[in-house]
């Protein structure tokens, strides 16, 4: 009986027991997470997933994003995407996206993968990308990898996009295991 009022009062207080994890399902990541954020709706378990320009992002290396604490090997962020010269959106989602000066760069692997509502109806997508090393000439595969998350613009009414300011991907970063020390 104390063992369960004490785990009440834990997840009332915002903790969690040591062992949970935040694992959401694609609908959930793109229904509870990402759908809030567009519409600047408040977001369940905010802290769990970093904002960040997309100036920021596609300009550093992933290791240099994250910060290790206690093994993790993935991360969230929700990647706002103003700057047109930088947006994968602007840029078209299948494009080679560069980091910095040429210290590696994100390349989609395979095709967009549709995401459907509880009707079957396609509303969000989801690219799966892999970080390289190096030059495009000169790439090393790394043990980096991500999986962007997009809404659909058909997917939502007039009224939606008009409460819409910004443009938002959220993107699920993971730490494969090392090779090479990248």
């Amino acid at each position: 009986m104390e063992a369960e009022h004490g785990q009440e009062a834990m997840m009332s207080s915002g903790q969690l027991p040591v062992g949970f994890r935040f694992m959401p399902t694609d609908k959930e990541l793109v229904t509870h997470y990402l759908m809030n954020k567009v519409f600047d709706r408040p977001v369940p378990a905010a802290e769990a997933i970093q904002d960040i320009d997309a100036t920021q992002f596609y300009s550093t290396h992933p290791k240099n994003l994250v910060t290790f604490s206690c093994g993790e090997r993935e991360w969230f962020f929700f990647i706002h995407e103003d700057d047109e010269n930088c947006s994968p959106s602007a840029q078209g989602r299948r494009n080679i996206r560069v980091v910095g000066n040429g210290v590696g760069f994100w390349k989609p692997n395979g095709s967009e993968n549709p995401i459907h509502n509880e009707d079957g109806n396609v509303y969000a997508s989801k690219i799966f990308l892999t970080y390289f090393s190096g030059s495009l000439r000169k790439a090393k595969k790394t043990h980096w990898k991500m999986v962007e998350y997009h809404l659909h613009s058909d997917s939502h009414t007039e009224a939606e996009y008009q409460v819409q300011r910004r443009e938002w991907v959220l993107g699920q970063l993971k730490r494969g295991n090392a090779y090479n020390g990248l």
